[in-house]
């Protein structure tokens, strides 16, 4: 291979190279080793080696570049990547629902997140999703899951020996930053994603107000409360309170305040924190319909 072609192959690693052209680059090196480990008489390894730098520094530059553009440009967003701060819809939804929108976000460095400036920043006035008739929550992940639940909410993807469920729940929260901070806790800044529902209150709670369990008076339900949670943290809840739960479709209630004790033993309610802990198929395909958005931050 001439140092030509090796220099128009070196150029297009900056998107991807074929088959044909890794196999030149192969022979490349094999010759490249040959060369070194049997030289010519006329040729030594020096001067083989010499002569092949030219051509290489093009090659290894390139797979240089590629590789960072990889990391930090190019397909940075699951969507549209190339459209920033706009709202536009995501061409897998649609169907039984109305089209899911997205926006791409590309978050400053060092800047931190409160609720008026992300709100702002992720422009969900321009949705005009509050209403009376619904609620708002948010549920923080990263770009690839974010992919997979806009397919539909698998319960049995969920976490093991969490708050109120082991293995079979879906959580989301009221609070947008929260979504957007555990996101990044959990998967980095550059691929989090935070999912938006619009759910109807009737549909959620049901006309008497007892579709879920709700916890969410903890001076009144603090014993309840920790009952069930001591025996979701240890990933082995019990027979009797599974089937006392069974009948609810969701679970809402304050998170446990992780700290240096011992929170799986004595677990104590977050002060100011909520989380609703989807649990039945029916709930779960309430709010496969109910999601209006997904923001991807990068």
């Amino acid at each position: 291979m001439d140092s030509y072609t090796l220099e128009k192959i070196s150029c297009s690693l900056t998107s991807e190279l074929g088959a044909n052209e890794f196999l030149q680059v192969e022979e490349l090196y094999i010759s490249f080793l040959g060369s070194l480990l049997y030289p010519r008489v006329e040729k030594t390894a020096e001067v083989a080696l010499t002569e092949l730098c030219s051509p290489l520094k093009f090659l290894f530059a390139s797979v240089l570049r590629c590789m960072t553009d990889k990391s930090f440009s190019c397909g940075r967003f699951p969507r549209n990547e190339s459209i920033v701060y706009q709202w536009f819809d995501h061409p897998n939804s649609g169907g039984t629902r109305n089209p899911v929108k997205v926006i791409n976000v590309k978050k400053e460095e060092g800047t931190h997140w409160n609720g008026n400036n992300l709100f702002n920043t992720v422009k969900l006035s321009e949705l005009k999703l509050l209403d009376n008739m619904f609620e708002i929550f948010y549920h923080g992940t990263s770009h690839e899951s974010a992919e997979d639940i806009i397919d539909g909410i698998d319960l049995r993807k969920g976490g093991k020996g969490m708050d109120f469920s082991s293995g079979d729940g879906f959580y989301v929260s009221k609070d947008l930053c929260l979504a957007g901070e555990r996101a990044a806790h959990h998967f980095g800044e550059n691929n989090s994603a935070v999912l938006v529902f619009q759910v109807r209150k009737v549909e959620l709670r049901g006309d008497n107000n007892d579709n879920g369990l709700d916890l969410t008076d903890i001076d009144k339900k603090k014993g309840e409360w920790t009952e069930i949670v001591k025996n979701f943290l240890s990933a082995k809840p019990s027979r009797k309170l599974l089937k006392t739960i069974k009948k609810y479709d969701f679970i809402e209630g304050p998170m446990v305040a992780k700290g240096r004790y011992n929170f799986k033993s004595h677990p104590k309610p977050k002060n100011n924190s909520y989380q609703l802990c989807v649990r039945r198929e029916n709930c779960v395909s309430l709010f496969d319909r109910s999601l209006c958005a997904v923001v991807y931050f990068a």
